[in-house]
Order: structure tokens, then C-alpha cells, then sequence
């Protein structure tokens, strides 16, 4: 039986078939207990350890689940691994797809047949660490969860990047944002807009400030070229443009009407709004103007971040999912294209920032589109526009409410296309003393540095002597792993799980009270929730 197609079908039984009770009244009963059969057949007692007492865990955990590609299930009571020919060996049980006993005793499984490994210990071999996804206690959430029938708020984030600004280190970017899980990893480029290098030696503050296993496959500078007091942008298609004419905005405002001292300059002062109280993918429009445009090829720089809507809505739904989370992580790493389709479904809806600029008779044309994952630091995005031939511009920008913080908006005149210059670390250094291993990890592409909650790591470049003379960017590339915490299990609910697969529309007004509930504190509840190791 499948589960995916299964699932789906009560679910649309449930939402779409009012009219006939029998059949909700057996699809609600299948919903609610067909996920834990498939997921948790065999309920195992895991011990919680407390995140701080992390190191205490031994390397052996009483307890590890497979889930392979063809959908069967491995469930092992104690189980070593076998470093030289790739296999994980323990007793247990192996289940079919659907929950069926198929043999018990002593089993070997190898380990790239693997889509997902279930533990409850954090010191996993590298063999298994890097070669298949872990899920960490009871059943590991990716990323942070908001439960809101609780009100409690426990959030978590990517990889940060601190980089000075020339008076200290300050939070310039954030790394592989949606990468939530292996089969996800992905390369970010993000700008390094407020660095101001003082030496060629430049230095990149590498943290992991939440409950996460971050697994980095390498993290590089790309220096671009620039003219003295110009700048450098990139383009969502991966291009960098000189310019040497930055426009400021002469007039802006939007449904919280003026809003022009807040989008002039890249300094944190962000124009946001408060999302709609009915339904979550309401949108809003800002319009902006620019007066004495020279002639010629243009663009628009976009400095945003999302807010932590998408967050509280991406883990909410992974909290509802609850211990059946493998079950549905593990069609996701199979590549089922239902479960593909269906967790874009939400981002989709609520959508980036469009850009519309109006022509010669009065009409506004899409011109392009930003849209970055990530909720921690602001990103400078450019928007190439066709030729103008006026001196006044009017940018009209359409948003979700409540979903983006806008930071600044400006026109650029654009010259060259410019290439930029590879710089990979030439040192790694963990509280002012050289990791060699670390550094190995980072600088071979075949290998990944894996960090752990607090973990803090000083990447080191060299810049070119004129240093000065250039715009840097960051290129992360990797994915992460959330651990879980049992207060997340209060709001395990199949049903709305579905829902948030299959009908995101109607989630977004089912949960946007919920949201509205924790809006407010969000961001200070968020800043305030990140992890130091002690000392």
C-alpha cells in the first residue's frame, strides 16, 4: 500500500466530501492511526538527553531505525558499523513498505541503500554521518519548530557568518537556508555588502547557534573586481555587474504608508508589516520612485530577508507530522514527486518579491522576481530592468504581507559584467588555535566539516594586496539536520499535516490565527533562543 497516495486519499475524503459521514468517520480514524503503523509500528522508549549533556551520550545507541530507499524498514535494538565494507550489523527486525514483519535476527544493512537513519544519540560514525541523513532523539524535525497550540517558541536557523564591518564582527550572512535535508544540498552566494576589510588577511566567523548538526561542504570567498567607490552586484542567474551610480529613492510608501527613511541605505532600519489576521498569503504593494535616472541599462538592488513567517509555517507543519516524520522524510530522500511537489506547495504560495515597473502608457509589467530562503541576515539581490528612457522611474513592489523585511531599495546604473576570483580559506582556526582537520574538510570537495550545537570556527583568506579594490561575496554550500525536543510531539496531528502538503491554501487561513498569536515576540523570542556551549 502506498503511503504517500493513501494518505492523500483520506485526506481529500476528510476535506473535500462533507456530504458523506460514514466515510469521514473512517478516514479520520485512518488518518490519525495509519501514520504512527507506518512510521511507529514498533515503538521503541528513547532516553531524552538534555542538549547540554550531549557529549555524555555514548558512541552506541540502544537504538537505530532505517528506513532504506524501496521503503522498507530496518529497526535494530543494538547495531555496530562495519567502517571497511560500508554496512551497519545488528539485531532487530526489517518491515516491508507496509509494516510487515520480513525477517528478525541478526541483520546487515548496507549503508548507501539508506534514505534515512532514526537515533537517539548524537555521536554517530562518520561512515553513517555523512553518507545518509541522521535524526537525532525522539524523531528529528529539519530546522526549528513553532508550536502554537503551546505557545512555546523554539526555532533554529542555518549556518551563520559573521563578518566585520570594520568597528566588529556582524551577522552578514546566512548559509544553504533551505537545505533541510542531504538530497536539498545546494551552493548560497550571498553578499558580504557591509564587509570592510582592514588586511588582505580577512577573517569569517563560521557558527552554529541552535540545536543542528550542520554538515559544510565548503565554504569560499568570490572576490570581484570593482572601480574605485563603485560596487558590485549579482543577479539571481549568478552574474556580477559593476556600477558606479547608486539612485537613491525619492519617494515610497505602502499600506503602513511612508515608508521612504527605511529603504535609502543597508543598516538594519527594515520596512515590515504585520501579516494579514485571515489568510497568510495576502498580498501588499509598495510603490517607489526615482527621479533623475540617466538614460541607459538599469537595475534594482533589493536589500531583504524574510521574516519567520515561513519558519513557524515549514516546522509547524514537520511538528504536526510528529513521529511519523521519518515515514514522510524518507519519501522525500526516495523521491517521491508527490512529497516534492507537495512541500514546495507553501513557499510557492506565499511567493518572493515582484518587481513591476510601469511603462510609457501607465501599465505595470513584471519585470523579475527575489526570492532567498532565510530569515537571519539581510541579502543584496539585483534585478536587471529593460532600457529606461526617462528620468522618472516608478517600481511597484508586490509582497506577501507580513512575510519580507525590506532593508533598502535602490536603482543602479549597470556597467560591466565582471567575473570573480575563487578564494578558498588557507586556515580554519577553533578559539584562536589552527584545526588542520577542519581545514582539510573544508578545502576538499570530497569531504564535509560537520559541527555541532555552539561550535564556533574563524575561517581565514588571503585577500589580493588591493583589497580594497574589491566586492566579496560568500559561497556556502552543504546542508543541516535539526534535533528534535519532545515538546514538539504536543502538536502531532496527521490531519493537518496533509493539509499542509495538499491544500496549503486552505493551511494558510487555518493557521493564521495560530501565527498571529506569536508574531509580535517572533523575532525577539528568535534572537533570544540561540545556543552557547558552556564554559
Amino acid at each position: 500500500m502506498n503511503f504517500t497516495m493513501n494518505f492523500r486519499k483520506c485526506f481529500n475524503a476528510v476535506f473535500f466530501k462533507p456530504k458523506r459521514p460514514y466515510r469521514n468517520l473512517l478516514c479520520w480514524t485512518i488518518l490519525v492511526t495509519f501514520v504512527f503503523q507506518c512510521g511507529c509500528a514498533h515503538m521503541l522508549k528513547r532516553k531524552l538527553t538534555a542538549p547540554t549533556e550531549f557529549q555524555s551520550l555514548d558512541g552506541s545507541s540502544p537504538f537505530l531505525k532505517a528506513h532504506m530507499h524501496d521503503g522498507r524498514v530496518y529497526i535494530l535494538s543494538s547495531w555496530k558499523v562495519d567502517s571497511e565494507n560500508q554496512t551497519v550489523t545488528g539485531q532487530g527486525e526489517v518491515l516491508n513498505a507496509n509494516r510487515e514483519t520480513l525477517e528478525t535476527g541478526e541483520l546487515t544493512i548496507p549503508i548507501d541503500s539508506v534514505a534515512i537513519f532514526e537515533t537517539n544519540t548524537q555521536h554517530i560514525p562518520p561512515e553513517i554521518k555523512i553518507s545518509a541523513i541522521v535524526l537525532i532523539a525522539e524523531v528529528a524535525l529539519l530546522g526549528a519548530v513553532v508550536v502554537a497550540s503551546g505557545g512555546d517558541l523554539t526555532l533554529g536557523s542555518c549556518p551563520t557568518f559573521y563578518v566585520s564591518d570594520g568597528n566588529g564582527p556582524i551577522l552578514q550572512a546566512e548559509g544553504f537556508s533551505a537545505s533541510v535535508t542531504p538530497s536539498l544540498e545546494a551552493s548560497d552566494v550571498d553578499a558580504l555588502y557591509r564587509a570592510r576589510p582592514t588586511e588582505s588577511r580577512f577573517e569569517v566567523q563560521m557558527k552554529n547557534e541552535m540545536l543542528e548538526t550542520h554538515v559544510v561542504r565548503h565554504v569560499d570567498l568570490l572576490a570581484v573586481k570593482r572601480q574605485p567607490n563603485g560596487r558590485v552586484f549579482q543577479t539571481a542567474d549568478g552574474t556580477f555587474w559593476e556600477t558606479d551610480t547608486i539612485i537613491e529613492p525619492s519617494a515610497a510608501a505602502g499600506s503602513k504608508g511612508d515608508c521612504l527613511p527605511l529603504l535609502r541605505a543597508v543598516d538594519g532600519q527594515e520596512r515590515f508589516s504585520e501579516a494579514d489576521p485571515e489568510y497568510l498569503a495576502t498580498r501588499e504593494t509598495l510603490d517607489i520612485e526615482f527621479e533623475n535616472v540617466p538614460v541607459g541599462s538599469d537595475g534594482l538592488v533589493i536589500a531583504a530577508r524574510e521574516s519567520l513567517m515561513s519558519t513557524f509555517l515549514f516546522y509547524q507543519g514537520l511538528s504536526y507530522m510528529g513521529r511519523s516524520a521519518g515515514q514522510w522524510i524518507a519519501a522525500f530522500e526516495r523521491g517521491d514527486t508527490n512529497i516534492k511537489k507537495a512541500v514546495t506547495g507553501i513557499g510557492q504560495t506565499l511567493g518572493g518579491i515582484e518587481v513591476l515597473l510601469q511603462d510609457d502608457t501607465g501599465k505595470w509589467v513584471s519585470v523579475g522576481e527575489v526570492k532567498e530562503t532565510g530569515p537571519l541576515a539581510t541579502d543584496v539581490h539585483l534585478v536587471k530592468l529593460p532600457p529606461l528612457q526617462r528620468e522618472r522611474v516608478n517600481i511597484r513592489l508586490r509582497l506577501t504581507k507580513g512575510h519580507w523585511r525590506l532593508d533598502a531599495v535602490k536603482l543602479v546604473k549597470l556597467g560591466k559584467q565582471r567575473n570573480p576570483i575563487r578564494l578558498s580559506p588557507i586556515a580554519v582556526n577553533q578559539s584562536g588555535v589552527s584545526v588542520d582537520e577542519a581545514y582539510q574538510l573544508l578545502t576538499d570537495r570530497k569531504t564535509a566539516l560537520t559541527t555541532s550545537p555552539g561550535d564556533i570556527y574563524t575561517l581565514v583568506y588571503q585577500l589580493p594586496q588591493d583589497f580594497e579594490s574589491y566586492e566579496l561575496f560568500l559561497e556556502s554550500r552543504g546542508y543541516y539536520l535539526e534535533w528534535m525536543r519532545e515538546a514538539w510531539l504536543a502538536d502531532e496531528n496527521p490531519a493537518l499535516a496533509a493539509m499542509m502538503l495538499f491544500n496549503p491554501e486552505r493551511a494558510l487561513r487555518v493557521l493564521a490565527p495560530e501565527f498571529k498569536k506569536v508574531e509580535v515576540d517572533i523575532e525577539k523570542k528568535f534572537w533570544g533562543s540561540r545556543y552557547e556551549k558552556p564554559q
